[in-house]
Parts: structure tokens; sequence; C-alpha cells
């Protein structure tokens, strides 16, 4: 197995580039994925998962849901990276409807951290000095956010939880949540929806204080990897996602047995302080979770909660986006 070079790219270099330096679309013999920071593929490749693996690994860092949603739809990776929302946008501001045979995109796995009020995936939070003390103080105010993603969704269900629309509040789109999460701490707006992380130092400090986290909207708050259809019609690069969420399973396993180095990692590559890489270590433990019924179901409330509170313009059916052929394989428990 060679995991090739970690790729940094941001949203004009994946439209431009020519192509990620592998076979994405082609033979199958790489797998090329996108995520959003390279924390993720340092701890993979130290856990040695994908050691012997019969195919090669590209990892392409793409800094936002949107980014990945791009690389995605120019055939630049196989697999994209993005919050469980994101093919919810993107299918309800989307021109034609998606049905089980045209939907160009599908969540193939979804990963979280166990359930802990302390280490929510996504909050919305204000700033102290705003004076905002409940969500009647939104109205007017200064949104932060980012477009794509379950920090997305966030927003727009916080909207909802208000009784407002984005006519009611000063909105500002980011292209990703670190962005985002600088402008609200910098004090460039008042209020910010996406992952508390980001924030950490403003809510520790006092300077920021968390008004609803993804319980209080009810968003599962899923980190997902999508991919095309035509990615997972191809008999190759199938057996290979297959293999690859089997080897992604123990990973998950050796990130929980491995707190401290797994820390270490994270403050060296994403340079955070000791700290943030607590709180992100934490946020980082869990595992895949089944894309079964259950999940579809909580997935379609949370669709119709945005479409009820005009945060969305069409009302859709969130059981297209979502393929479960990996399940199996995503629930092994040993360690590699």
């Amino acid at each position: 197995m060679n995991i090739k070079k970690i790729i940094g790219f941001v949203l004009v270099s994946v439209l431009a580039a020519g192509g990620l330096g592998g076979c994405a679309g082609g033979s199958g013999d790489t797998l090329v994925i996108g995520y959003q920071d390279n924390g993720l593929p340092k701890l993979v490749e130290k856990s040695g998962v994908l050691k012997d693996a019969p195919y090669d690994v590209e990892w392409a860092i793409l800094t936002g849901p949107a980014a990945n949603l791009s690389a995605l739809y120019s055939k630049k990776i196989d697999l994209g990276h993005m919050g469980d929302t994101s093919l919810t946008v993107e299918q309800a501001n989307a021109q034609k409807d998606w049905t089980a045979s045209n939907t160009p995109l599908k969540i193939v796995a979804g990963f979280r951290n166990d359930p802990d009020p302390k280490y929510p995936q996504v909050v919305t939070a204000v700033r102290t000095s705003s004076g905002i003390t409940g969500l009647s103080g939104l109205r007017g105010r200064t949104w932060a956010y980012n477009y794509g993603g379950y920090n997305h969704a966030q927003y727009l269900a916080s909207l909802a939880r208000a009784g407002l629309t984005e006519k009611d509040v000063k909105p500002v789109k980011f292209a990703d949540g670190k962005t985002a999460a600088a402008a609200f701490s910098s004090g460039r707006t008042d209020v910010y929806s996406g992952a508390p992380g980001a924030i950490l130092d403003a809510l520790r400090s006092g300077a920021a204080k968390t008004l609803l986290d993804d319980r209080d909207t009810k968003i599962p708050a899923l980190g997902v990897w999508a991919a095309r259809a035509d990615v997972l019609a191809d008999k190759q690069k199938n057996a290979d996602l297959k293999d690859f969420f089997g080897r992604l399973a123990k990973y998950f396993t050796w990130l929980d047995g491995h707190p401290a180095e797994a820390k270490r990692i994270l403050r060296d590559t994403l340079k955070e302080t000791p700290q943030l890489a607590d709180f992100d270590y934490q946020q980082r433990r869990g595992g895949f979770r089944k894309l079964d019924a259950s999940l579809v179901k909580r997935e379609q409330k949370v669709a119709d909660v945005l479409f009820t509170g005009k945060a969305v313009k069409r009302k859709v059916d969130v059981s297209v986006e979502y393929d479960p052929r990996y399940n199996a394989a995503q629930q092994a428990t040993e360690a590699g």
C-alpha cells in the first residue's frame, strides 16, 4: 500500500487543476479521497490500517463542503467529505428533482463521536457583548456560516427555531467553517453557526456562549463521505471502497486506544493548542453509524423542518441520498 502525498487545495485550485496526481474515475488502482483537514490522513497513516491495501490512496485536502462538492462534480475525487445535511441542501437547491435513478451523489459513510453534551459537533453561538440572550434576539443580527454541510443546516434550523427567515437577519456566507469562525471570533459578526472547536477560545473565555447545539436543532450531525453514481457503478472502485471502509472502521478502534499519540499528531499537524487538541480528539472519536431507516427518518425530519421554516425552497426526499452498501464493512471493530 502506498499512501500518496497529501495534497492541499482550495476550491479554485481544484477547479483549475488538470488532475490530482491519481487516477480518479480510472482503473480503480487509486482512490482519491477528499477531506477537510490533513489531521485524518496523518492519523490514518499512523494507525497502519491501510498497510498492504491493494490500491493507493491519495488524499485531497479540500477546505469546506462546497469545495468537496465541486471536486466531486468535476470528477477530481472519488469521495468527498461533508456534513450529513449537505446533500439535503444541495437537493433542495437543485434545478431538477432528485430521484432514485438520477441522484448524482450518494452518501456512503457517516461517522461521529458518541453523543456527549460536552462535545457537540455543531453549535449556534452568540458574542456575549451582543447582548443576545435568546432566540428573539437574533433578528437583525449579523450571522456567520458556511455553505453546505451541517454548519449550513444548523444555521437554517436555528432560523427556523427562531421563527425567522434569511430576510430577517444579516447573513454572512463563507466558503468554509474556519473562515466563518474567524470572522465571528474577531467580532465581525454577532452570531455563528458551525463547529464549536473553531471558536473554542471564545467560548471558554466567556467572549461567546452557545445558544443552540445539534441536540436542540435535532441534526444528527454526522461527518459523511459522498460518492458520485458513476464511481459506485464501477466494479473495481466499488470493491476498493468496500475494503477501504472496512479498514477505516479499524482506524476508529485504533484512535480510541491511542489518545496521547492522536493528540500529539493533531497538535503537530494542525498546530492546535493542547486544549483544542483535547477537544478535537473527543470530536473525532466514535465510529461509523449505520445508514439505515432510522437515520434516514431523522434526516427527513430535519429536511422537513427546513422546508416548513422556509429555510429551503423545496421539500425533498432524503432517502434518495443514501446508499447503505458498505454498512457491513463499516462495522468492523478489531484494530488493524
